[in-house]
């Protein structure tokens, strides 16, 4: 029998580890949405909300 909250042997947890995720920011799928229209390119949302000043703002 395995300690209480002790993992079994031959398992994994899912779900975050703490420390291994990092919130970056948070933006509407409208404002995702308008950015995608306004550069008419595919790139990575992430990096530009990283960057975005009002990402921060609770959006």
């Amino acid at each position: 029998m395995q300690p209480k909250g002790k993992p079994a042997p031959g398992t994994f947890r899912l779900g975050v580890s703490p420390g291994m995720v990092k919130w970056q920011g948070t933006q509407t799928v409208l404002w995702v949405e308008q950015t995608f229209e306004e550069r008419g390119e595919v790139f990575n949302i992430a990096n530009l909300i990283k960057t975005d000043q009002s990402a921060g703002e609770g959006e």
